[in-house]
């Protein structure tokens, strides 16, 4: 076999070879190919980090429409009381918003915020999959197919004794001692209270208010 390379010195862990011009070149050509896969592996790792992040707004918004749609007005008004107090101009949704819908319970609308769970367990069962499929802003089809996987990821928090708690990722300021009440997953014991009754409080009235709006304006 023709020998392509020759050892030259060979001493304390460091060797000096001559080499065949050809097989320099593949050597180098190898070693680009790699780094080039590795960088595109890196890429790809960030665009997957980067479509992570988009999984709870899209949903989010998605959601809303729905119940609007469903005509679920104290849902509906739930969300616009979240997406309003927040202090960004665009007041896009992110994954502390879902964290809100399921942590703890505020006793004085703790019927809505109940109900609120429940629809949106209703919601990645019945109807988040078509949102995808009709959704004529994804374009491509692979998009789609990584939204539609991702449904099941969003049905999965909801047996875990803290939904969505760890989903993807914790934002700095959950990152302490802070822990979601227990009483916000989706039980038998909740489901029994969703005729409870909603005490007076300023929220409420900001619920009550959202309604009277929608009323005047249909």
């Amino acid at each position: 076999m023709f020998q392509c390379y020759q050892i030259l010195k060979n001493k304390n862990g460091r060797v000096i070879v001559e080499l065949d011009e050809q097989l320099m070149k593949e050597i180098i050509n190898d070693y680009s190919l790699c780094q080039q896969i590795k960088n595109e592996s890196q890429c790809s790792q960030l665009d997957e980090k980067k479509f992570q992040r988009r999984i709870v707004p899209f949903f989010l918004n998605q959601f809303k429409h729905w119940a609007k749609q469903m005509d679920y007005k104290q849902v509906e008004c739930y969300l616009k009381v979240i997406q309003n107090r927040k202090t960004s101009k665009q007041q896009k949704w992110e994954l502390g918003d879902l964290q809100k819908v399921f942590g703890p319970i505020n006793p004085r609308t703790k019927c809505i915020q109940i109900e609120t769970q429940q629809r949106w367990k209703e919601f990645l069962d019945q109807q988040a999959e078509t949102t995808v499929i009709v959704n004529n802003k994804i374009k491509d089809q692979q998009t789609k197919g990584k939204y539609i996987n991702a449904i099941l990821q969003l049905k999965q928090e909801l047996s875990k004794k803290n939904p969505y708690y760890k989903f993807l990722s914790i934002p700095p300021n959950l990152k302490g001692d802070y822990k979601i009440s227990t009483d916000t997953c989706l039980d038998e014991h909740n489901q029994n209270d969703v005729d409870c009754f909603i005490e007076n409080s300023d929220q409420e009235r900001i619920f009550t208010s959202f309604i009277e709006q929608d009323k005047e304006s249909n």
